[in-house]
């Protein structure tokens, strides 16, 4: 890491460093100094500063292909796509996020239903068609997914269900898939409001899937722009020739290297 207490400074310095720490959240995180927030000049950080920062210059990472989403921690989180493949290698091979592939497993919980029930018909969906935003996934779970089956939910998680499907169920099925390495953050456009067509750090999500965005890598003539920025390396396979395990101890040494003293935080956020 570089020196400098303070080495995000702009758009082109945030890139910078998550490029070379490979995988940060945005947010402060259990180990310190691992996180844009703390790495972030305090004149540039959101909530010192008239500037929108790192909030808007989340924008043109995503759009120089770092792999954004909630991944850490079901917080958002940058990665290089070195470096979240193999997090792919290790998420998917955990029976928790299976799931989502239509795997059964004890629904215990609320959540654990909310997952079971509305999880595989959201991928299902994404994957159809590469990408979607909140409202349309909104509208596909209430026209695939039966109010009864919904109402099973059950518990705190049945208003945000029944009679519609809200933006609260939306946000915590896309955390749980964004957690699976099964959906991240595709495009994030910039939202001009108001007589004077400002932009205040309003912005509107895709999401889509980690395979088509590596799938489209290179490719020009189709699919979203972001896909040319990714680079181009589409002989090789989505998911590393290692074991999901090994993936995990290349992510936690090499996380280790740069921030000693949260190996064995990483062990668990990873």
């Amino acid at each position: 890491m570089s020196n400098d207490e303070f080495p995000i400074n702009s758009a082109q310095s945030m890139i910078n460093v998550i490029r070379e720490v490979g995988m940060i959240p945005f947010f402060m995180s259990p180990v310190r100094g691992w996180s844009i927030e703390e790495l972030t000049h305090p004149d540039w950080w959101f909530y010192s500063s008239d500037e929108l920062g790192p909030w808007d210059w989340k924008v043109d990472a995503v759009r120089e292909g770092i792999v954004y989403g909630k991944y850490i921690s079901r917080r958002a989180a940058f990665a290089t796509k070195e470096l979240y493949r193999h997090l792919m290698n290790w998420r998917r091979s955990q029976a928790k996020y299976q799931v989502a592939e239509g795997r059964t497993c004890k629904a215990a919980t609320i959540d654990d239903r909310l997952q079971e029930y509305l999880s595989p018909v959201l991928l299902s969906a994404i994957r159809e068609h590469e990408a979607l935003d909140s409202s349309e996934i909104r509208s596909i779970l209430e026209k695939e997914v039966p109010p009864e089956t919904r109402k099973k939910v059950g518990g705190h998680m049945e208003k945000y269900l029944i009679p519609k499907v809200t933006k609260q169920a939306v946000d915590f099925l896309t955390g749980f898939l964004d957690m699976g390495t099964w959906t991240v953050v595709g495009d994030i456009t910039r939202v001009y409001r108001g007589r004077n067509c400002e932009y205040k750090g309003w912005q509107r999500n895709s999401i889509t899937t980690p395979d088509a965005l590596f799938r489209l890598s290179g490719n020009s003539s189709e699919g979203p722009f972001w896909a040319k920025f990714v680079e181009d390396d589409t002989d090789s396979p989505t998911l590393p020739d290692c074991s999901p395990e090994e993936s995990r101890q290349i992510l936690i040494d090499h996380l280790t290297s740069l921030f000693p003293e949260g190996r064995d935080k990483f062990g668990k956020l990873i």
